[in-house]
């Protein structure tokens, strides 16, 4: 589901935008919408540049309940815009943020002021800890402050599993696709 809101959320439930999304529609490019069979990092067949989505009112359930972060985070500048930082940052579960990267422009997420702020968000030992995962159209990336873990491949049944080892009482960061249990 590439939805910002998780199924148990109930209804057509979303926070009202704090910042009007203007002309910015780059998460009709970069999100897999699975009704659509629309695959990510593609441009929606809805879309149309200078109007949006042209069918809007009729759109699926999972385009309706999405919520950019951009657009209510009072955090967020203007440089974090999506169509600017060419970042769309969204999550699922609590505790966690997705970062999807514009597959035209892959390292968009290393660039400054995102690269040092995602670190930041990821450190574990903040009183709120969030996992940050970024994701480049199906490549998945655990963020830690001292680095991130590649994990390939987005493994869409699994669900990902991070933290840190002790290992000679130092700390190394993990993670790893873990399959769902029935």
């Amino acid at each position: 589901m590439s939805t910002g809101f998780t199924e148990s959320d109930g209804g057509d439930f979303a926070l009202p935008p704090a910042k009007p999304c203007g002309d910015c529609s780059l998460c009709c490019k970069i999100l897999r919408i699975n009704v659509l069979e629309k695959p990510a990092g593609v441009w929606c067949r809805h879309f149309a540049k200078g109007v949006g989505c042209q069918v809007h009112s009729a759109s699926p359930h999972e385009c309706r309940r999405f919520q950019c972060y951009w657009t209510i985070s009072e955090v967020l500048g203007e440089e974090w815009r999506p169509d600017r930082s060419k970042l769309v940052i969204w999550s699922n579960v609590e505790g966690r943020i997705i970062v999807d990267v514009d597959p035209s422009h892959p390292n968009a997420w290393r660039r400054e002021p995102y690269h040092s702020q995602l670190r930041t968000w990821s450190d574990r030992d903040r009183p709120l800890p969030l996992e940050v995962l970024v994701r480049i159209k199906e490549r998945m990336l655990v963020i830690f402050p001292e680095g991130e873990v590649d994990l390939g491949p987005q493994q869409t049944e699994c669900s990902i599993s991070s933290g840190y080892h002790v290992e000679g009482g130092r700390k190394t960061p993990y993670a790893r696709f873990v399959e769902a249990r029935a």
